[in-house]
């Protein structure tokens, strides 16, 4: 069987696996910070990723964790080892890994059902009691501060940059009414510009989301994108899941938290710690949109929602209610 053709600097990097005849070779454009490549060859089928990070060791402390989860039975996609039997490689200056293809699908934020989202809070509560005993050796913390006037400083930039295009789009529109809905929660005394998680901080997963999730039937059975995992209390992720995943939608969110709690108990004070610091976090988030128009990153897009902003702390505690 002959090759497929692929572009030499593409070729160059995946003759350092022992994959036999490549067959195809195909650019995975959804995510917004790596360059990711499926790959069929005669071995199988793998993900190609090339590291945006030139910091080896947090490559290197990701795929520690990825094996250490593996080794505890929970479904954390492995590499496949090169040819000189690591699971990293370095190709002009650039790092990359290839991983196996995880087994099940993925399921659309849209599409996801009760059933999917008690899957994803029995794996995560699974995953956190796991990951609970590991030291920090290095990982992403959140420093939950912010000066909120060089915050409305930088919204105000992002917006002076859509103005200044010809012709703006209905996306474009879109993101300036958040803009304005989030400058005007950044100068409400009741937004909080600052907090200190007041629970212990343990390893979490740091991106756990349906698009770093595979299901079969009821269960995840697999879990990719190790490489944003951080040092913070789990209550903190439990609640960012329920916003990123769920949208803070009752029925979905509600699903999610009891199949967490069944496995791994998260005391109601604990929660809404927790919920306080991804709330300080998220209300601040302006990655996407300077992504887009500061530095033309326009994959970062799907990473705006496409609601109208509303402050976390104001969607949560309605939220609560129905709990």
């Amino acid at each position: 069987m002959t090759s497929a053709t692929v572009l030499p600097h593409l070729q160059e990097i995946l003759e350092l696996w022992p994959l036999g005849a490549i067959r195809s070779v195909v650019e995975i454009l959804n995510g917004a910070v790596n360059q990711v490549y499926r790959v069929e060859a005669s071995l199988g089928n793998f993900y190609l990723r090339i590291y945006k990070t030139e910091d080896k060791s947090r490559v290197q402390r990701e795929h520690a964790l990825i094996e250490f989860v593996a080794a505890h039975n929970l479904p954390a996609v492995q590499t496949l080892p090169s040819r000189y039997g690591t699971s990293l490689v370095e190709h002009k200056g650039k790092y990359g890994a290839l991983y196996f293809e995880a087994p099940g699908h993925q399921v659309k934020k849209n599409d996801l059902t009760l059933i999917h989202a008690r899957a994803a809070g029995s794996m995560l509560a699974r995953l956190h009691k796991v990951l609970k005993p590991l030291p920090d050796v290095g990982y992403r913390k959140y420093s939950l501060n912010w000066d909120s006037q060089e915050w409305i400083a930088r919204l105000d930039k992002i917006e002076a940059v859509i103005l200044q295009k010809p012709h703006l789009s209905e996306a474009d529109q879109w993101v300036l009414y958040r803009l304005k809905d989030q400058r005007e929660w950044m100068r409400n005394p009741a937004c909080l510009h600052s907090y200190v998680p007041k629970y212990s901080a343990q390893v979490l997963h740091g991106d756990y989301h349906q698009g770093n999730l595979f299901f079969q039937k009821e269960t995840v059975c697999g879990v990719i994108d190790w490489d944003q995992a951080v040092y913070m209390p789990r209550g903190f992720e439990v609640a960012r899941v329920a916003s990123y995943m769920f949208d803070l939608k009752p029925d979905l969110t509600t699903a999610f938290l009891e199949a967490y709690m069944a496995l791994n108990p998260l005391p109601q004070e604990e929660l809404e710690d927790g919920a306080k610091a991804w709330g300080c976090h998220c209300d601040h988030y302006v990655w996407a949109q300077e992504e887009i128009y500061l530095h033309g990153n326009e994959r970062a897009r799907v990473f705006i929602p496409d609601t109208a902003y509303r402050p976390f702390s104001e969607v949560w505690a309605q939220l609560t209610k129905t709990l």
